[in-house]
Parts: C-alpha cells; sequence; structure tokens
C-alpha cells in the first residue's frame, strides 16, 4: 500500500514539474506571435521588407496595439493589472512568463518589433506614432526655444531616429544641439564620435528636405558641412575638401560667402599638402573671383532698386561682404607658391585674351603680377594698358610708364608720364613724374629737353636733390668748349649743381659727394686758369647749350 502511495506522489510531482516545463517553454518569441499574429502574416518585417503605403494604418494600429502591452506588462509588474482591463494579454500568460523570469524578454522584444515598424515608417511625416511624435516635437521645440539643449536631446534624438520627416527644425537645431553636445564632451575620442552625429545630422537633412527647399538646398547644406568638418576636424582634409568643392560647383553665385572663404582655405590646404597641383588652385581662384564678382553685381543692384530700408541694409552687407571675402581669397592666393609667375601666365594670358575687356580680370592680374613681381609678362602689360586706357589716372598711367621704360620702349613712357603729370594733383608727385621723363630724354642723348623736365621737377619740388645730380652728370658729360681748357670749366658748374644737390637733399648726398670727388680732378688748375685771365673768384660764363655761369675757385 505504502508502495503505492509512493507512486502516487512520484506521479503528482512529476506532473508539477511537466507543467513548470510547459510553462517555461513558452519564449517571449511564442507568446508575440500569438498576440500580435500579424507580425508573422501580413505586417512581417524581415531584413528585404519594403514599405508599402497602402498597410500605413494597419501598421499604425499594430504599433498603438503593441504600446498597449507594453503599459499592461509595466501595469503587471507593478500589481496594477487586472484581469477584467487587460486588452491584449491575460493575466495566467503574464504570470507565466514571470514565473519563468521572461517578462524583461517579453518587453525587449516587443519593443523590438516596434522599433522595426518605426524604422519602416520613418518615410512617413510622422511616423508609426504620430500621437508621440507631435508630442516629442512640442517638447523638442519648448526646450530649444529656451536653449535648453540637455532636456532638448532626448526628444531631439527620438525625432531624428524615429521620426526624420516630421520637421525640418530637428535638423536646424539639431546642428546646434549636437554642437553643445561635442563641447561638453570630455575626451577626444568622444568628441569625435559627435562630429560624426553632426555629419549626420546634414546629410539625413540633406535627404528628407533639400529637394523641397529652394533657398536651403543639397548646395547650401553641403557648404555648412564642409565649413563645420573642417572646423572640428581637419584631417583628412580630401573630405572636407571634397564636400566644399561639391558645394561651390552646385550652388555658384547661390554659395554663401563664407562658404567660398572656407572653401579656397580648404585648395590651398590640399595644394601645401600636395595633393592638388598649381593648376587646380589657379583655376579654383578664378572660378571664386566669377563667383564673387556675379554676387557683387547683384548686391550692387539689389542696393540701387531697394525697396525699403532694410532690403537696401540687407544688399550693403552682403556687397560689403563679398569685398571683405574677395580680400582674403586675393590674400591667400597671393602668397601661395602655387601663384608662381609661370604659374599666372599660364592660368591669365589666355583668360585675358579671351576676355581682353574685362576690367576686373585686368585689374586682378595687375594687382597679382605686381604683388608677385611677374611684370615682364606680356599679360601683365596688355592688361596696365586696358586699364590705363579705361581709367587712366596719375597712378595708373605713372606705373604703366615704369614698366614700359623697364622694357626698353621709352617713347611710349614718355606719353604716360606725361599723362600722370597731367592728372596729378600736388607738385610733389608732378616732380617725380617729370624727373622720370628728364632721365629718358637724357637717355635719349636729347640733354638739352632733359634739363627743361629737371628744371620743372627742382620748381615743383625744391628740395629734391636728384634733379640737380642728373643735371650735373649730362654737364659732365656733354661739356661746352673748343679745347680742353674750356670744356674743363664746364664742371666747376657740374661741381655747383651737386653741392646744391647735398644742400637740399641730404637723401642723395653720400651720391654726390661721391660725384664730387670723382669730378673735382677734372676742373682747371690754378697756373692754366691764370693763363687764361681766371683768378679765384672770378665769374665764369659756360657758353653753347647750358648757357649758365659758375664762379672759379681752386
Amino acid at each position: 500500500m505504502r508502495k503505492i502511495n509512493l507512486v502516487k506522489i512520484a506521479l503528482s510531482l512529476s506532473g508539477l514539474v511537466l507543467s513548470a516545463n510547459l510553462a517555461i517553454g513558452q519564449t517571449a518569441s511564442d507568446v508575440i506571435k500569438a498576440k500580435f499574429p500579424e507580425t508573422t502574416g501580413e505586417l512581417a518585417i524581415t531584413s528585404n521588407t519594403t514599405y508599402n503605403n497602402a498597410l500605413k494604418t494597419k501598421y499604425r494600429g499594430l504599433y498603438d496595439k503593441m504600446s498597449v502591452g507594453l503599459s499592461e506588462i509595466e501595469k503587471f509588474e507593478f500589481g496594477g493589472a487586472e484581469a477584467d482591463i487587460l486588452e491584449v494579454f491575460d493575466i495566467k500568460t503574464l504570470k507565466d512568463m514571470q514565473r519563468a523570469g521572461a517578462l524583461g524578454d517579453l518587453k525587449s522584444e516587443l519593443r523590438s518589433e516596434q522599433h522595426k515598424i518605426a524604422t519602416l515608417m520613418r518615410e512617413e511625416k510622422y511616423g508609426a506614432d504620430s500621437a508621440n511624435c507631435i508630442r516629442q516635437l512640442s517638447m523638442f521645440t519648448e526646450y530649444t526655444r529656451q536653449s535648453n539643449y540637455a532636456d532638448a536631446y532626448p526628444s531631439w534624438s527620438l525625432l531624428f531616429n524615429d521620426f526624420p520627416k516630421c520637421s525640418q527644425n530637428i535638423y536646424t537645431s539639431g546642428v546646434t544641439i549636437v554642437k553643445w553636445k561635442m563641447q561638453q564632451a570630455k575626451e577626444a575620442k568622444e568628441r569625435e564620435l559627435w562630429v560624426d552625429t553632426l555629419m549626420m545630422v546634414y546629410d539625413q537633412r540633406i535627404k528628407y528636405f533639400a529637394k523641397s527647399s529652394k533657398k536651403y538646398g543639397e548646395d547650401y547644406l553641403l557648404g555648412r558641412k564642409g565649413v563645420d568638418l573642417l572646423r572640428y576636424r581637419k584631417q583628412p582634409l580630401e573630405e572636407p575638401y571634397n564636400i566644399l568643392m561639391k558645394a561651390v560647383d552646385m550652388g555658384k553665385t547661390n554659395t554663401e560667402n563664407a562658404v567660398l572663404q572656407t572653401a579656397f582655405q580648404s585648395v590651398i590646404g590640399m595644394y601645401d599638402a600636395d595633393k592638388v597641383d598649381a593648376s587646380v588652385v589657379v583655376d579654383r581662384y578664378l572660378q571664386f573671383c566669377d563667383i564673387l564678382a556675379a554676387k557683387k553685381t547683384q548686391a550692387s543692384n539689389e542696393i540701387a532698386n531697394a525697396a525699403n530700408d532694410k532690403a537696401k541694409k540687407d544688399a550693403e552687407t552682403e556687397l560689403n561682404t563679398a569685398n571683405q571675402v574677395q580680400g582674403a581669397i586675393d590674400q591667400m592666393f597671393s602668397t601661395s607658391k602655387a601663384a608662381e609667375c609661370e604659374s599666372l601666365n599660364h592660368a591669365f594670358a589666355s583668360r585675358f585674351k579671351a576676355n581682353p575687356n574685362d576690367l576686373a580680370l585686368a585689374e586682378k592680374i595687375v594687382k597679382i603680377f605686381d604683388y608677385k613681381g611677374c611684370t615682364d609678362y606680356q599679360v601683365y602689360e596688355d592688361a596696365t594698358a586696358k586699364l590705363v586706357a579705361a581709367k587712366p589716372s596719375e597712378l595708373s598711367c605713372y606705373n604703366f610708364a615704369k614698366m614700359l621704360e623697364k622694357k626698353g620702349k621709352e617713347d611710349e613712357a614718355l606719353n604716360y608720364y606725361e599723362q600722370a603729370v597731367k592728372y596729378s594733383s600736388t607738385d610733389t608727385l608732378k616732380a617725380i613724374y617729370n624727373y622720370s621723363i628728364a632721365k629718358i630724354y637724357k637717355n635719349k642723348n636729347q640733354v638739352s629737353t632733359a634739363r627743361t623736365y629737371a628744371r620743372k621737377a627742382i620748381e615743383q619740388k625744391s628740395n629734391y636733390g636728384l634733379p640737380y645730380i642728373l643735371i650735373a652728370v649730362m654737364y659732365s658729360s656733354n661739356p661746352v668748349g673748343e679745347d680742353s681748357f674750356e670744356r674743363s670749366k664746364t664742371y666747376w658748374l657740374v661741381i655747383d649743381k651737386l653741392q646744391k644737390a647735398k644742400s637740399v637733399d641730404p637723401s642723395v648726398a653720400t651720391e654726390a659727394q661721391q660725384l664730387i670727388n670723382r669730378f673735382s680732378g677734372s676742373c682747371p688748375k690754378k697756373e692754366e686758369a691764370f693763363m687764361h685771365s681766371i683768378t679765384q673768384g672770378s665769374t665764369v660764363t659756360i657758353g653753347g647749350w647750358i648757357g649758365e655761369s659758375t664762379t672759379a675757385r681752386f
């Protein structure tokens, strides 16, 4: 009898174990399949599933049902779930999962299924859960309005990942939030991860909003992305360089001025790193100059036609900024080793030949070639000639005359020196120009005409020593007299001019004294002068082309 009772007890225990094993054997996946049969049927999501807009309502219904299920699990865990209020689960299932220690797994898998739906429905403006989207967007907007980025971040992160099309503000404010997070990061590795996130913000905005925005299209966003990437991650340089070049090529005159400046900075960086050659630098420089020229023209037109003060002020700001950026780019280019004379000549000669009436280009050529000392090239001469013809001025005529004189084109140089005198408003500068004219006539051995211009220079600038020295040198080279003694008297006059140069202009004193030392020995000797009735202090007249008097001294 006892044996029979033991058998019954064993069978009873075996049944309990079997019952427990059956409960434990029901996994979280089994429960989800049972309670949400859609997940294995029409609404099943696999790696190959593509979104079907016709099923939108059903997916949202399933998502909501899962949200209810998650709420029921949480209430059950805290003892608040009653059988009569459960809609998705039943008490027995939840208790069985609890005994098996699988409630956590059930919640995790349920959230995973929800995430699949949310990911699949990212293309919908309000995603899989429109109510939550709107709620999170409201909180995000309020926190960012207060610049409370710490509290804004959780809502932003959810919106960015699950509801990327709900609002463009996710991205405009998202850049600010991510940069704030980057500043809070204490480790370089963490900051690098935030740079990656920042780039994702730009990429996702391009994907979802670039095509629908006239002002903030792909070119605009790429420009901002490239600027930030170069700011926060300078190496490898190729990545921001490629992004910025694409932005400029796409945007052209719509490219922001700051983007143009940063983009050219990346060009110079690539050249310095031997990643591009000089021709790329020159080509990009010319491209950027064309863009800025067009932007400045547009801004000038807007100033002239402004409907109100605000529009005029905005256009003036744009024009000023464009001018500043042009100056910065000019400086970067001019100081770059890529702007060597041969490279400049190769780039600008054909361009100016194709556009000979482009005064802006001519000004750029003259400015850059002057700065780099590349004034021996024909394109420089042609560009300068074009500027002088179109916009004659004192300085342009003088500079052009100097260049022509240097090239041995003295007759042409004389004409432009004369024009410089004509346009000059100060006697001091007129004196300099007339002295330059005098030198050319002296080189042409037209000494009388040369002296006329040298005297003009002295009249215009009384403390100008060089014209006196020029006259002295011409007298020494062309003395007057039929014999050597008569000609030697000219050197008294030569010394007079050199002494005068020393007395009025200390800057030429050394040169004048050297010439005095050189020519003093050519003056008449006392004995020989006595034979010609010339004594100390006698007035001596030098005739011929010179026609001046001097005083004898020994």
